[in-house]
């Protein structure tokens, strides 16, 4: 069965090499690539060198039945050699991926059956991951325990009720790593740049998913929820992918961000925009004017410019 989805979810597994892919069909459908053990690996993501299988990537597979584990009904096996790259999303159209299959909730996703607003029972017949909009982004927390760096996100929902889970959208976690680890700053001083990255952009889509199942203290399995993506518009990655991270160190010039630079060239950098901006923007730009120079008068970087031209019709 040869089809072709866009990449939406690329997680980190217990396995260190290890990740999870989940993509979107033109039907909506939501489809994961599976490979028996040891699964897939960060390998298999790149063709001839090139990474391939990211976020809003279009992929064709040939894909195959597998056995499948409730709730995980998504899973799909493939042959390694059949993978077709056909290039990435545009803006438009990988907001369109992200809009089409979105719900406004979290108990939609997963059709009532979320227990304690946490976790559902495995076998339960009900999909293992879904998009979520209207999403209002409260912190992104970066604590440490024994030694390691954990990742969470509290935010609300359309029913405002308050959610905190685990991050495992691996772009997401290796930019966070770098900044702390590689580059030695503060967890705090990060997760609060994060925060305010990310609540300042103009849509935020949540991709909320189901972990393996796993044994509780009880005896007992659950499949706990987890942000397996975090996308917004403009992209607060700025097109970085988890492997541009990964090969950063410590003595890199090529920094993901440094907060008083930034702030410093680019006072309003990441606000949002107001109407009076908006129109002053579009009259400044249909009078001739250079995005460097917008840039310059708006205090705000070249691609925050371009992005909000391509959201106001003035870009392709």
């Amino acid at each position: 069965m040869q089809k072709t989805i866009v990449i939406t979810d690329l997680t980190q597994m217990p396995n260190p090499n290890g990740v999870c892919v989940v993509g979107i069909d033109q039907h909506n459908r939501c489809i994961r690539p599976v490979l028996p053990p040891p699964g897939v690996l960060k390998e298999h993501l790149y063709i001839k060198g090139k990474l391939t299988i990211q976020p809003r990537a279009k992929v064709g597979f040939n894909f195959h039945k597998v056995p499948v584990e409730p709730p995980h009904i998504e899973d799909l096996g493939f042959n390694l050699n059949s993978i077709v790259y056909e290039g990435l999303c545009t803006d438009a159209e990988w907001e369109k991926v992200l809009h089409d299959s979105s719900f406004s909730t979290v108990d939609d996703i997963y059709d009532g059956l979320l227990q304690e607003h946490r976790w559902v029972e495995p076998g339960a017949n009900v999909r293992s991951v879904g998009t979520l909009s209207q999403v209002d982004v409260i912190a992104v927390q970066l604590p440490e325990w024994s030694g390691k760096l954990k990742y969470r996100l509290s935010f609300r929902d359309n029913t405002r009720l308050l959610y905190d889970i685990p991050i495992s959208d691996l772009a997401f976690r290796e930019l966070s790593y770098t900044e702390v680890r590689r580059l030695n700053r503060s967890p705090v001083t990060v997760s609060q740049h994060l925060t305010r990255l990310i609540i300042s952009s103009d849509h935020i889509y949540l991709r909320i998913g189901l972990a393996r199942k796993f044994p509780t203290s009880d005896g007992n399995f659950r499949c706990w929820t987890q942000i397996t993506g975090i996308y917004t518009f403009p992209d607060y990655l700025e097109g970085k992918s988890f492997a541009h991270f990964e090969a950063m160190t410590p003595s890199s010039r090529a920094k993901a961000y440094d907060v008083k630079e930034l702030h410093e060239k680019n006072p309003k950098a990441y606000a949002k925009w107001t109407e009076n901006e908006d129109n002053s923007l579009r009259n400044e730009y249909l009078r001739g004017k250079t995005v460097e120079e917008l840039s310059h008068d708006f205090q705000r970087k070249p691609g925050a410019i371009r992005s909000r031209l391509i959201r106001l019709g003035l870009l392709n």
